[in-house]
């Protein structure tokens, strides 16, 4: 039983030392008015392959957190906005970072 015990411990520890567990990775970004730069707070922005949804704050920044590294897109809602959807790659243990502007829907 002990000799089981340690080979379960040290195959776990094989297991992270050898790279085989992914680190989860962050979405950051920055949404603004496209016309005047202005930050817009309260603009919804959700990950489309997953129901993660966050909000910017009074800054227009945003983070996702604990995101699995890859291909992902985000959809960015915004009353009296167009609708915009970017493409992300993400990388294990990153941080990958995005400005976005939005176009008022009116003009």
């Amino acid at each position: 039983m002990l000799v089981l015990v340690l080979f379960s411990a040290y195959a776990s520890d094989l297991s992270v030392n050898s790279g085989s567990v992914v680190s989860k990775s962050t979405i950051s970004g920055t949404i603004t008015d496209k016309l005047n730069n202005e930050p817009l707070a309260g603009v919804e922005i959700k990950l489309m392959d997953s129901n993660v949804k966050v909000y910017s704050d009074f800054e227009g920044k945003f983070v996702i957190k604990d995101v699995q590294p890859g291909a992902h897109a985000i959809i960015i809602n915004f009353i009296s906005y167009q609708n915009t959807v970017e493409n992300i790659l993400t990388v294990s243990g990153n941080t990958t970072t995005v400005k976005i502007k939005l176009k008022n829907a009116e003009k």
